[in-house]
């Protein structure tokens, strides 16, 4: 019985939740409908009078705030009509209401809707008015909207109009909260004034609210002296506002010295030399010595401003006086510490911790000091910091509360860049922000890694270690030192994306990979390939945030483009293809498309074309229909690649897969991708490559540029790898070597007239792949032999230093997918090709252009058949531009080039 009832209750309780409920119980009753119908044959202004005088709250915000409309379109009708009645509502309206007729107000004056003159008589005196009203919310509403129209009213109106009433409410008999207003309608008028009438009609006043007999009514006009200084001038604010400023120093109450410490701080760009000498120094001193031996409610504000201070004072300072700053500095930033609270003796001796425990009250203190760091920085100058500042640093950088060193690391770059070659000293401070186990300190040092590690890169080190393109862009080839002590940096680094990778804000991790980038500028590229590169792999396939998975990819292309190893970047390549393009999951074959994006913005177009273009149209055939409708938005960026005549053979690439998506897809989303995508690649128009290569336009230009920064790379490789084997060799054997070659001259000199002939052909065909060299794989000028070198390195999973690689070994199901692939053609044109008609290459069809994507491998290796790869050349492309390709046959050493795949 009582399960029954217990059912009957449960299903009771279902149906009233239930969203299928009858209709009747939303309705409104017939009485609310009469109240808020509003007859449609009424005008404008005869809508607005009945809803101010009979509608509901809504209804009246509603007209309020197109009050400014009203007046526009009807302006007279309005002032008589619509106006009076809002200001019989206002008298009791609701806190909505007001706030919404402020918002109104401003927007009149602001627009100029109607004159000065007619706004001061319509709508001045009911603001005047409102700011009395009992509720403070509103008052404060009203007052605000007041002091923001004195700024856009003429001088005249506010002399007439409000400095009578202003003057009035400030008098000893009216309320506190008359007073206060009055101190801030003063503050803001006498910016509007000269000096004259400053003194005669103001002045007075002022000098009788800084002693008044409320503490708020003294802070409040304490505040507004610095307006009215500046309108006065130097001489009359020596004479005037300077004697009652130190007055209100040196008052009983906390909340007025604040006052007058900002005061001061923001008055020192007015004061003379003389003036801070002889006043504001002494007056300072004796303040800040009060707070730090007092310890009251001033000291955190103290540590804010005093680098305000001690900026603004900083010329006027003897050199005693500036070690005095310093020194009060350096006890406000150990305040409240001792050996007890210090961070590193709770890391050797754990304690238990107590929950009783109140919070470190100089905390704050300690963090409004760190905040000033920088300036003091500068105040102290860089040549003085390793003694007067560096031990305060490293204290703030293991301060015991989070916000202080939070504070510190937001600021830590700065202080990096003032210090110049000197700033190796901070790199066991930056190594304990990088290693602290709270994700805000990281947040802090994070957005601005790249300015702090280019500090630290060309701060100091004399010994080289890689010598680099200066500048991330290769602008200059100008060889430069890199400080080997970054290394120490390295676990560091890892250390704060490993704490990131733990937690759930997934955007400091982001931010931490995206920062990443940076590191070609101060690392070394094996040290990148080593350290950094398994763990951004590890985030590109394995995270489950995608921005986290973009910013790992796209910081793996910056690192690909600026390796210096070229067995490193083919490996790279080669992972991206596998693990991306051949993933065994969907969405790893869509951010290969967002890979090759990347790609394009950072490598030149024949370095994709070479290396990705075909695996990209490999997605076409997807079996999922997301990763085609995101290859249907790769389309237009493909075509927009193509140069023609050398890039014939990719084009009919493009069009024969684009046909056999249209032909068979069966998605409907996707069918109208590829339409779009198709209407889109009509309007592209295909570059031809020019021949006097006198016409270019900028994105020509940028590819080009990037072409030639590749080509370097590849030339400083070389270069290197003489050198090195140049020091290898002793010279008695490089005097052998030039010995024996000399008589081999003499030998071969009898027959060099007859294959001349066959030299200069050698030559043309060289000089015809020269461009081959322009992208990261192998020079053309390796041999066979070294070929064969690398390909057992990578073989065995281990490059030439002999350390494991960590980019690890295909597996041997991926053979299939990247065995060699001959390129097909189609004779239609789909795309829209407007400057050439194109032809299918003999002997080609539609059956064999479906394998025409051709493996990475191939092209990233120079290998020979003793190698453990089957070995398979191919056919050049017929125009001279095609040359660049890996596919080309001949070298610049007469030896022919070959293509590897796995068997």
């Amino acid at each position: 019985m009582d399960w029954s009832e217990g059912a009957d209750k449960l299903t009771e309780s279902f149906a009233e939740l239930s969203l299928e409920r009858t209709i009747t119980k939303g309705l409104k009753s017939a009485e609310e409908i009469d109240r808020l119908t509003v007859d449609e044959k009424l005008t404008d202004i005869e809508r607005a009078v009945y809803l101010l005088s009979s509608g509901q709250e809504v209804q009246r915000i509603s007209v309020i705030k197109c009050l400014p409309q009203l007046l526009r379109d009807h302006s007279a009708d309005c002032m008589k009509r619509v106006v009076p009645k809002v200001k019989e509502v206002l008298h009791v309206a609701s806190t909505d209401v007001q706030i919404a007729a402020t918002e109104a107000f401003i927007n009149i004056l602001e627009n100029q809707i109607i004159s000065h003159q007619m706004f001061a008589q319509t709508f001045l005196l009911s603001m005047l008015q409102s700011i009395d009203n009992r509720d403070p919310v509103i008052a404060h509403a009203w007052l605000e909207a007041l002091l923001q129209v004195v700024t856009l009213l003429p001088k005249e109106i506010l002399k007439k109009d409000l400095l009578s009433i202003a003057t009035s409410k400030g008098q000893l008999s009216q309320s506190v909260h008359s007073r206060l207003a009055s101190c801030k309608i003063l503050g803001k008028v006498a910016t509007k004034f000269d000096s004259f009438m400053i003194k005669k009609e103001i002045l007075p006043l002022v000098t009788s609210l800084c002693q008044d007999v409320d503490y708020e009514v003294r802070g409040c006009m304490c505040r507004q002296l610095d307006a009215v200084a500046r309108g006065l001038g130097l001489e009359s604010t020596k004479s005037a506002i300077l004697p009652e400023l130190v007055e209100l120093s040196n008052d009983e109450e906390s909340f007025v010295r604040l006052a007058a410490l900002e005061t001061v701080v923001s008055l020192l760009s007015l004061l003379d030399d003389e003036t801070c000498v002889n006043t504001i120094i002494p007056l300072m001193c004796r303040f800040c010595e009060n707070a730090l031996q007092n310890e009251d409610s001033t000291l955190p504000s103290v540590a804010y401003q005093f680098g305000k201070l001690c900026h603004g004072l900083s010329v006027n300072l003897n050199e005693d006086q500036k070690l005095w700053f310093l020194s009060l500095y350096r006890k406000m930033c150990v305040l409240g510490l001792n050996d007890s609270k210090s961070r590193s003796s709770d890391r050797t001796t754990p304690t238990i911790p107590n929950i009783f425990e109140e919070d470190d009250s100089y905390a704050e203190c300690r963090q409004c000091a760190a905040y000033n760091l920088p300036c003091m920085v500068l105040f102290a100058g860089p040549r003085n910091f390793k003694t007067e500042l560096y031990s305060t640093f490293s204290s703030l950088c293991d301060d015991p509360h989070k916000l202080v060193r939070r504070t510190v690391s937001c600021g830590f770059h700065e202080v990096a860049k003032m210090l110049g070659s000197s700033v190796v000293i901070l790199q066991q401070e930056l190594i304990c922000l990088l290693k602290d186990d709270t994700p805000e300190v990281l947040e802090g040092v994070i957005p601005h890694l790249p300015d702090t590690l280019q500090m630290f890169a060309k701060g100091g080190g004399n010994v080289v270690t890689e010598s680099k393109i200066s500048g991330f862009g290769f602008d200059n080839l100008i060889l430069c030192k890199r400080l080997t002590g970054l290394s120490d940096l390295v676990p560091a680094l890892l250390a704060a994306e490993s704490l990131a990778s733990c937690t759930r804000q997934w955007r400091l991790h982001s931010e931490i990979l995206t920062q990443f980038a940076c590191l070609p500028k101060c690392l070394t590229s094996n040290q990148i390939y080593y350290q950094f590169v398994p763990v951004m792999f590890k985030h590109l396939t394995g995270n489950r945030v995608l921005p986290v998975k973009r910013a790992a990819a796209k910081t793996i292309c910056v690192f690909i483009r600026h390796n210096r190893k070229l067995e490193q970047r083919q490996e790279l390549c080669c992972r991206l293809i596998e693990d991306c393009c051949h993933g065994n999951s969907s969405w790893k074959r869509i951010l290969f498309i967002d890979v090759c994006k990347i790609i394009m913005e950072l490598f030149s177009r024949m370095f994709f074309k070479e290396y990705f273009y075909e695996f990209v149209l490999e997605l076409a055939q997807d079996p999922v229909a997301n990763v085609r409708l995101k290859f249907c938005t790769m389309l237009p960026s493909l075509k927009s690649l193509i140069k023609l005549p050398g890039d014939r053979t990719l084009l009919q690439q493009l069009e024969l897969t684009v046909r056999k998506v249209m032909a068979h897809e069966k998605d409907k989303d996707v069918s109208e991708s590829i339409r779009t995508a198709v209407l889109e690649l009509d309007k592209i128009q295909i570059g031809m490559e020019t021949i006097t290569n006198k016409i270019y336009m900028d994105e020509d230009l940028a590819d080009q540029k990037k072409e030639e920064e590749e080509r370097l790379l590849i030339e400083l490789e070389e270069k290197e790898k003489e050198e090195a084997e140049k020091s290898k060799n002793p010279p008695s054997a490089n005097r052998a070597g030039r010995k024996k070659s000399s008589e081999d001259s003499k030998v071969t000199k009898k027959g060099s007239k007859t294959s001349k002939g066959s030299n200069v052909s050698g030559k043309k065909a060289s000089q015809s792949n020269s461009n081959s060299s322009l992208l990261p794989g192998p020079p053309p000028h390796i041999s066979s032999n070294k070929g064969n070198k690398m390909s057992k390195s990578l073989s065995s999973g281990k490059t030439k230093t002999g350390k494991s690689s960590p980019i690890g070994e295909f597996s041997s199901s991926s053979s299939s997918s990247m065995r060699p692939r001959s390129r097909g053609g189609s004779d239609g044109n789909i795309i829209g090709l407007k400057s050439a008609h194109t032809r299918p290459r003999k002997g080609s069809d539609g059956s064999g252009s479906q394998a025409t994507a051709q493996n990475v491998v191939k092209r990233l290796y120079n290998e020979s058949s003793t190698s453990g790869y089957s070995v398979k050349s191919s056919s050049s492309r017929k125009s001279s531009a095609s040359s660049t390709s890996s596919t080309s046959t001949s070298s610049t050493d007469g030896k022919p080039r070959r293509k590897i795949s796995k068997s």
